[in-house]
C-alpha cells in the first residue's frame, strides 16, 4: 500500500508539472548554437489540433525579452537536434508533430522560410522522413515518432492538416550562419520539471509517514 500510496503522489507531481508552462530555452553561441531562443507550444491535449495558419498567427503575436517569435526555420542539424530535444507531445498512434514555418505557397515545387530573418529563402538543410516529401503537398512540419525509435524528422502535409503544437522561434533578425557540428543541447526544462515533481512527492511521502 505505501508503495502503491508513493506511486499515485509521483504521478500527482508529474501532472502538476506537465500542467506548467515550458519557458522559452536559448540556444547560446557557447554551446555552438545560434543565441536565439525556442519554444515548443503544445495543444492542450491529443484531443486538439492545431493548422498551419493558426500556428504561424500566434507565433507571430508571440514576443520574449523584446523578440518578436515566428515559426522555427531550422537550418541545420545542430539546430534540428536542439529542437528534437524538447519533450513532443504524444498522440495518437505515439506520433507527436510541431509546424515549422516553411512553405511552397509562394514557389510552387519549391520550400521556402516565411518568416524570420531566413524569410523568403529557399530551404537548404532538410531533414526529410522517408518518401518525403511528397510533391504537390504544400506545408513542412516535423515529426516525433516513438514507434521506430525515436525516429526524427520532416513530413509535408497539405493545408487541410493538423498538428499537435508548434516550434516558435525568437532571434535578433540575425540570418543563420552554418552552425558546427556537435553543438551541444541542453536539458530540456519539462524533464528537469518531471524530476522536481518526484522530488516533491517523495519529499511529501517522507513527511506523512
Amino acid at each position: 500500500m505505501p508503495y502503491i500510496s508513493w506511486l499515485r503522489r509521483g504521478a500527482l507531481g508529474l501532472a502538476l508539472c506537465a500542467a506548467l508552462p515550458a519557458a522559452p530555452i536559448q540556444w547560446t553561441a557557447a554551446m555552438g548554437g545560434n543565441d536565439n531562443w525556442y519554444e515548443y507550444i503544445p495543444t492542450v491535449s491529443i484531443f486538439e489540433s492545431i493548422d498551419y495558419d493558426t500556428a504561424r498567427a500566434a507565433s507571430l503575436g508571440s514576443t520574449h525579452m523584446g523578440m518578436q517569435g515566428y515559426l522555427a526555420t531550422v537550418t541545420s542539424a545542430p539546430e534540428q537536434a536542439f529542437i528534437e530535444a524538447f519533450p513532443i507531445l504524444v498522440g495518437f498512434g505515439n506520433t507527436g508533430s510541431a509546424w515549422l514555418g516553411a512553405t511552397t505557397l509562394s514557389s510552387p515545387g519549391t520550400y521556402r522560410w516565411v518568416d524570420g530573418p531566413e524569410a523568403g529563402q529557399a530551404i537548404t538543410y532538410t531533414n526529410w522522413l522517408p518518401s518525403q516529401p511528397v510533391a504537390g503537398w504544400e506545408y513542412l512540419a516535423q515529426l516525433r515518432n516513438l514507434n521506430t525509435g525515436a525516429t526524427n524528422g520532416w513530413v509535408s502535409l497539405t493545408a487541410g492538416n493538423r498538428t499537435f503544437g508548434y516550434v516558435i522561434e525568437y532571434g535578433d533578425a540575425t540570418i543563420d550562419q552554418p552552425a558546427p557540428a556537435g553543438g551541444q543541447v541542453p536539458e530540456p526544462a519539462s524533464v528537469t520539471l518531471a524530476g522536481a515533481g518526484l522530488l516533491g512527492a517523495a519529499l511529501l511521502l517522507r513527511r506523512q509517514d
